[in-house]
């Protein structure tokens, strides 16, 4: 099959990655606005907490559900995931800030900024290395 076509497993992970995705964009949203609305949290000071959140649960739904990666080693998923998400937690924090600093009347639409950044930065950083980072150990068992 040619390169160019994606499979369909390849079709299948990007949407169990999506609903992952989805997830753990609920989780941090949830922490978030119960930070913000709830706790009166300043929204840019709430999202450290919501990220990381968010993180863990995009590390859990990505490992088991989306890369169906559960074989593979705990450690070394979780230290190179680790290693993704703090510069994607970092790309995170610094656009949801740059969006909220210069863009008037961002922070009254708090959630949608940090859709928007958010979805960004996962397009552009996480996934694309999530897929090296999900290797299911029989990926490597015909190289």
């Amino acid at each position: 099959m040619s390169k160019a076509i994606p499979s369909w497993g390849r079709i299948a992970e990007l949407l169990r990655a999506g609903v992952a995705g989805v997830a753990a964009t609920l989780v941090d949203l949830g922490v978030l606005a119960l930070l913000v609305s709830v706790m009166h949290v300043d929204p840019r000071a709430a999202s450290i907490p919501a990220l990381i959140a968010g993180g863990i649960a995009n590390f859990v739904g990505n490992r088991h559900f989306a890369f169906r990666a559960h074989e593979g080693s705990l450690a070394r998923q979780a230290l190179l995931y680790t290693v993704v998400e703090v510069m994607a937690l970092a790309l995170n924090g610094l656009l949801y800030d740059l969006v909220l600093r210069t863009v008037p009347g961002a922070a009254g639409a708090y959630w949608l900024v940090r859709l928007a950044t958010s979805h960004l930065v996962f397009l552009l950083w996480s996934y694309p290395l999530w897929r090296r980072v999900f290797v299911a150990p029989q990926a490597h068992a015909g190289r």
